[in-house]
């Protein structure tokens, strides 16, 4: 079973994205610091784009829904070659935060990704289907940190964020060639609030704030931690994001492959074990592979789409996809500005106490994830038991 040709123009546009996202995704931390950001600021600017991208999510969902998942796409896509351009060319915190803010916006492209992929996977499972796209994504990755941080470290911190948005640039192109996916029969159309007596559904999302919330509290300022307390070089730390990126395309097409609820257990127990690296480790191949597992958070979220797939009807999806981001990224909201201060009394701490919560999120999913498709305002879904 392979892609359709929509799918590997879509696989395609993540790819030319993220290697732009990727030449100062990794180094951003440190970006912010040399316009003069402290730790609290950056861990709240963190938050604050997480807010953004939460307020965003569900109207884009109901517009994939309404128009179909293109409008969001495009829209998203030009969006954010603005905010590159803004990021690049920032000369203080102020503009920079207007690009970054704006850049956060345009994640209101997650919900569509999902939907077009989950209605154009043709005889793919849906999770293969996501999974897969989101690989390539991952695969635009592992070159772009290298290159950013050899360019920040040679050029200065501009140059990778003015390199990212040409190459978002040529992404959006790639989006352009899409064929439109139609919306859903307005008498089919679902409202955000329709899924509150979807029992199955609300229970998930709760389940899915505490894990997001638990295992992003060592994630946002790890770069920084590196560079302060593990001395890791702006270079070194762009190669450390190139092994994540090698991990976000081989644990897409492992866990992909994999029932997704098991599958979400075991991409939580792979950040565990890369804290727990990053805090003991003291060499750049060990940080190396906290970061190739670390990659795993990134899976998670695709993993989510699959089980939310599984508990709501067809023409919900583009709605209920959303519902699922902003429930993920309002824990990520949360996390950061936690971090920050933690990390303020003691830079172990975000880590440790990040290290605490995740065995009981781990078993939280064993317990509560969705273990088959439920019935749906009547209709019996049909994906598999896990």
């Amino acid at each position: 079973m392979k892609l359709s040709r929509d799918l590997r123009f879509l696989g395609l546009a993540l790819f030319l994205w993220a290697s732009g996202e990727g030449m100062f995704i990794y180094i951003l931390p440190l970006y912010m610091q040399s316009l003069g950001a402290d730790s609290v600021k950056i861990g709240l600017l963190y938050s604050l784009g997480a807010v953004t991208t939460a307020c965003t999510l569900i109207p884009a969902g109901l517009i994939t829904d309404r128009l179909g998942p293109n409008a969001a796409l495009i829209s998203g896509w030009l969006v954010g070659v603005v905010a590159g351009v803004l990021m690049a060319f920032a000369r203080d915190m102020t503009w920079f935060t207007v690009g970054w803010l704006l850049y956060a916006a345009a994640t209101w492209v997650t919900p569509a990704i999902a939907a077009y992929a989950a209605r154009g996977r043709g005889d793919l499972p849906t999770e293969r289907a996501i999974t897969s796209v989101s690989s390539m994504y991952h695969a635009g990755l592992i070159v772009a940190p290298a290159v950013g941080g050899w360019l920040g470290q040679h050029l200065g911190a501009r140059a990778p964020f003015v390199v990212a948005t040409f190459m978002f640039s040529v992404s959006t192109v790639a989006i352009l060639l899409l064929t439109r996916q139609p919306p859903h029969p307005a008498h089919e159309h679902a409202r955000a609030v329709d899924l509150l007596s979807n029992r199955h559904f609300v229970g998930f999302m709760v389940l899915v704030f505490g894990v997001m919330a638990a295992i992003y509290l060592g994630f946002a300022l790890a770069p920084k931690f590196l560079s302060d307390v593990k001395h890791v070089s702006l270079e070194q730390i762009g190669l450390l994001g190139s092994a994540s990126a090698v991990g976000g395309f081989a644990l897409n097409q492992w866990l992909g492959r994999r029932a997704p609820r098991r599958a979400l257990m075991a991409a939580v127990a792979l950040v565990f074990v890369s804290l727990a690296l990053m805090l003991g480790a003291q060499s750049l191949a060990w940080f190396a592979l906290a970061y190739f597992l670390r990659a795993a958070f990134n899976v998670s979220r695709g993993l989510v789409d699959a089980l939310v797939s599984r508990i709501v009807q067809p023409s919900q999806l583009g709605v209920s996809f959303a519902v699922a981001e902003t429930v993920a990224t309002a824990a990520t909201a949360l996390s950061p500005y936690a971090a920050g201060w933690l990390y303020a009394a003691s830079p172990y701490l975000p880590f440790q106490l990040a290290l605490a919560l995740i065995p009981i999120a781990i078993g939280c999913i064993a317990l509560f994830a969705p273990r088959h498709s439920a019935s749906v305002a009547g209709q019996p879904a049909a994906a598999p038991a896990d």
